[in-house]
This record gives C-alpha cells, structure tokens and sequence, in this order.
C-alpha cells in the first residue's frame, strides 16, 4: 500500500466544504478541437492504471481517478495540468474498478461518486458491485457514508469497463467489453443496496470489440463510450431514454490521439469538452487529454 500524499496547508485553501454547482453549457456544437492540450500525469509512477475520470463538482478544476484490478484502495485527484494533487483511502476493496462516474443520487442537492467494480478478466464471477457515496469535499475527511449496489447479469457473466450515470433519471448503464458488439444493461434508479438485483438488459449495441470507458454530459443530452482505439459520440433529446439512444449508430467518432492502453474519458462538467487518459503500460509517463468544444 502506497503512502498518503499530505495535501500542503495552503491546499486547504482550494478546497471548499460547500457544494458546487455545474453550470453547464447547451451544446450548441459537436465539434472538439483535433488536437487536445497535453499534460504528463505526475508524478508519473503515481497513477499506473488509470481506469476512470470524472470531473468533481465540488472542487471545481478538479479530476477524480482511480486504478484498476488488484489496486491500492484508492481515489485519486488530479489538476488539469495532469499533477496529482493528492489521493485517499475508501472502505471497500478494489477487486476491479474499471469505471467511475458522478452526479445526483439518493439525497437531494448533493453529488455522488460511482465507483464500478465491474471488471472481471476471468469472466467468471456471479456479483458486480457499484460504490456509491458523497462526493468528498477534500482530502483530509474519510470515506464513510457509502452504500454498495450489488448487481448480477440476467444471461450470464461479463467482463465490463464502462458505467453511465443519467443526471436526469439517475439510472446507471453498465456496457460489456470484449463482445464484437456490446450489450447494454441498465439499473433503474432507485437500486436497492439491500441484496442482489438483476440488472435489465437493453440490448445490443452497434459498436464493441474492446470498450473501456464512457460519460454522458452535465445535460444528459450527449454520450461517449470509447474503447481503445475510438471514442463514439451520440446526442440525444431530452424526451430518449439512454438505452434507445446507445443502442442506434453512433453520429460520430470523436478526435483521439492514440493512447498506449485508453480506458478514461470523461465530459467537462461545463460542457466545454472532454478528458481521456490511458494506463502506462510500458511507457515512461502517460498524458490527461483535453479535447475543447469548438
């Protein structure tokens, strides 16, 4: 287990206990900038397997991620120059985080973390699980309110790198990764925390082979699910349910520079474009991506 980065006095400064409001912009454009700004992640050997992003709301400036299986059971957060500001400990164990999202949940005028448990390399276990708990205000207060959605499929076991969150209906969306077209399934809010419950399957999308990753926007009106060689994009009218959505062509693949091994993405809380990182693999130093909305 890695050491605790000590957040400077002055950090404290940044750090606000007060909830933040996104303030989101309507997508007037799907257009993003070709060619993202670039910032090595530091200190490179921090953040070896970058999983998930997810920009906070209540540290405005500010992303959360996580590593993958068989990882220290961390969060980690990161400023939009790539520097880890610091990280902190959780209560549950990462078998196999492989995604994170945030927005609303149970209470009213808070935001929440979804930390996925959902990988599963040997396609062989029965129960995934999803973390949900506050959005920490800081660094310094632990983790301790949280629940556990605990979830198996209704045709089988799959291995899994991508949850969506629906800000407008709180519905989460798990996307299978290794089929040639992957299936979507969906957990229809409220989940329960008490027992196991089966997820719905949607259906079949039209893309897969080897998705790692997804976000949909602050509005819920435009979706990305990428894998490692692409990032698909799709709008949609406020009156569509996700499924619907995901399951149609996407409109467009995004701009993406290759990364050795892509599995994070995520939209600007703003609207103002997204994020993409990669795990090291074997690479000295990996770069946090921003792609602006033109």
């Amino acid at each position: 287990m890695k050491n605790s980065i000590v957040l400077p006095a002055l950090m404290g400064l940044f750090f606000s206990c007060c909830k933040q409001e996104a303030t989101p912009v309507d997508p007037g454009s799907d257009n993003f900038a070709d060619s993202p700004t670039s910032h090595a992640v530091q200190p490179a050997d921090e953040l070896n397997e970058a999983s998930g992003l997810a920009d906070s709301f209540k540290q405005p400036g500010y992303l959360w991620s996580h590593e993958d299986a068989a990882s220290p059971n961390e969060i980690f957060l990161l400023n939009r120059n790539g520097a880890i500001i610091g990280k902190m400990n959780t209560p549950f164990i990462n078998f196999d985080w492989e995604d994170i999202a945030i927005g609303p949940g149970p209470q009213a005028n808070e935001t929440y973390l979804y930390l996925a448990d959902i990988g599963d390399n040997a396609i062989n276990l029965d129960i995934k699980r999803i973390y949900r708990f506050p959005e920490p205000a800081g660094l310094r207060s632990p983790i301790t309110n949280y629940e556990t959605i605990q979830f198996r499929y209704p045709d089988g076991s799959y291995d899994a790198e991508t949850l969506l969150l629906d800000p407008l209906t709180r519905d989460l969306y798990v996307v299978t990764k290794l089929e040639g077209k992957s299936n979507l399934y969906r957990l229809a809010y409220p989940q329960s925390t008490n027992g196991v419950i089966t997820a719905e399957k949607i259906g079949t999308m039209t893309v897969g082979n080897y998705l790692t990753g997804g976000s949909i926007s602050t509005t819920g009106k435009e979706i990305i699910v990428r894998g490692y060689a692409a990032i698909h994009y799709w709008k949609r009218s406020l009156n569509e349910k996700i499924g619907d959505v995901l399951l149609r062509t996407p409109a467009k693949n995004l701009p993406y520079v290759f990364e050795p091994q892509g599995e994070a993405v995520c939209f600007d809380k703003d609207g103002k474009g997204y994020f993409t990182l990669s795990e090291r693999r074997n690479v000295p130093s990996v770069n946090l991506y921003f792609y602006a909305r033109k």
